[in-house]
């Protein structure tokens, strides 16, 4: 159940990717500069989660 829920997770997170970052349409040459473009864009999408979560966690505390 865990497994699967974690799976759930990560497929989730690579269609957000894929959709509203733009990974899907790659328009680079070489893996080392895809891999680069792949790895700011989870950055991104780490940031903006944490983003989120501190904006509610205040929000809750006021």
């Amino acid at each position: 159940k865990k497994l699967y829920d974690e799976r759930t997770s990560v497929e989730r997170c690579n269609g957000r990717l894929k959709e509203n970052l733009t990974t899907n349409d790659l328009h680079v040459c070489g893996i080392s500069k895809g891999t680069t473009h792949v790895y700011l864009n989870a950055i991104v999408l780490l940031a903006t989660a944490l983003a989120v979560k501190k904006t509610q966690a205040s929000k809750e505390v006021a």
